[in-house]
């Protein structure tokens, strides 16, 4: 959920990051359901993550709703249009911030547009969880602002630590020229050699190019035991296709981000270079979340019963960044049961106490057990699918990695777990 086009505004965050500023008051907002803004793309190249970050935001608004919702509103689901372009981002996003009634809630704002669009939230007072794994983020002064994923260079530190556990000490490193695979890089070059890894060649190469040849024979020419690799379905489809062709049917293990355990990655790279090395040479590294617990059997039951979001609950449910936005949603509601109102002014605040560990605390899994346990007066902590959260003063979490492997039907299947305080220490 982070492939990302190059995004040239980012000095945006500078110049807008004190607009979050307010003084909380409360209010219960205008008659009517609150509108949770998905800002996500929606149409054109990356359209596709705007189902994707969907398809959370279905789940939650239908467990919330089943139990009543909050203060007598029920949630709905918005789609805002980011196009996955920064030009089409401000004034669509602006729009949406001042014309949408009871707008006090957003998840979203992916890599493609965040440098624009966080701020822009944020200056209306909607506090929300986003998916973007910009680094500039990492220290942001965003009041509103909130990350359950960690960010892309911690996420490059974690191909990097898992190549090495798999033996692969020379790599090529791969990546397309866009703003989240350009994140990873900073990661990946501070930790392989810490971890006694050899990168062999780091190349950044075009979207959706023609041919690859020319890239592929220097990466061949340096004998890497593995790639990683970074760029979308058509992209990788290209690339491997070419290493094929110009290496005797032999390509290395890819190590890439969960981002492409989509349906589309996987039909392009199966058809490029046949199922058998998706299935046994691919692995997928991003935000870890627990597939065992109550919180994660509430999630993908919701998304089974949805319509809208049933054909790909296998697919959704083994991604991170989506898990991130349904506990994004839970949490903040459940701020506002807390704030005893709607506003994002008033309840954003009280995020932070959804999820702290605190003395006769109950543990809630779900947005209807934290609603009944706080309307017998007690003090609770949200664990969901991403497991127990501790915001830093930034208001970040990054938590544990994953790996995973392609699976039938572009579904996934765990096969290890980086430690999160490995990637920090590899980092400084």
């Amino acid at each position: 959920m982070r492939r990302t086009l190059v995004v040239p505004a980012v000095a945006l965050l500078a110049v807008l990051a004190g607009c979050g500023a307010s003084t909380p008051a409360a209010n219960a907002g205008k008659p009517g359901p609150v509108n949770v803004g998905v800002v996500a793309p929606f149409s054109g190249p990356a359209a596709e993550f705007g189902t994707l970050l969907s398809a959370p935001c279905y789940a939650a608004t239908l467990l919330m709703n089943k139990v009543g919702g909050v203060l007598g509103h029920k949630f709905q689901c918005t789609p805002v249009d980011d196009t996955g372009d920064p030009a089409d981002a401000v004034p669509n996003v602006t729009r949406a911030t001042s014309t949408i009634s009871n707008f006090e809630m957003a998840v979203g704002l992916e890599s493609n547009t965040a440098a624009t669009t966080a701020p822009i939230v944020n200056g209306a007072h909607i506090p929300f969880v986003t998916t973007n794994g910009l680094v500039a983020f990492n220290k942001t002064k965003l009041q509103y602002y909130w990350r359950l994923t960690p960010a892309d260079n911690g996420n490059g530190a974690a191909f990097a630590v898992w190549a090495v556990q798999k033996g692969y000490k020379r790599v090529a490193v791969i990546f397309e020229n866009n703003i989240g695979s350009q994140g990873n890089l900073p990661g990946i070059l501070t930790s392989m050699p810490k971890l006694g890894g050899k990168i062999t060649i780091n190349k950044t190469i075009p979207a959706d190019a023609t041919s690859y040849s020319s890239v592929v024979s220097t990466v061949i020419s340096g004998h890497p035991q593995a790639l990683l690799f970074s760029g979308d379905p058509q992209t990788a489809a290209t690339f491997l296709a070419n290493y094929s062709q110009l290496n005797n049917g032999n390509i290395p293990p890819m190590i890439t981000s969960t981002d492409s355990l989509t349906p589309d990655f996987f039909t392009a790279v199966s058809k490029a270079v046949g199922s058998g090395y998706i299935f046994h040479h691919t692995y997928l590294v991003g935000s870890y979340f627990s597939n065992t617990t109550p919180a994660f059997a509430a999630y993908k039951g919701a998304m089974k019963a949805d319509p809208r979001t049933h054909k790909i609950a296998d697919v959704i449910t083994t991604v991170g960044p989506p898990g991130s936005a349904y506990d994004g949603m839970n949490i903040m509601a459940l701020a506002m049961l807390m704030a005893k109102s709607i506003s994002g002014r008033s309840y954003n605040s009280f995020i932070p106490q959804v999820v702290s560990k605190k003395a006769g605390a109950v543990v809630v899994h779900t947005f209807a057990e934290g609603k009944k346990a706080l309307a017998k007066g007690k003090k609770i902590q949200y664990v969901g699918v991403t497991g127990p959260v501790t915001f830093n003063k930034y208001h970040n979490f990054s938590g544990e990695f994953a790996v995973n492997v392609f699976t039938q039907g572009a579904t996934a299947r765990r096969v290890g777990i980086i430690s999160g305080a490995e990637v920090s220490h590899l980092l400084g």
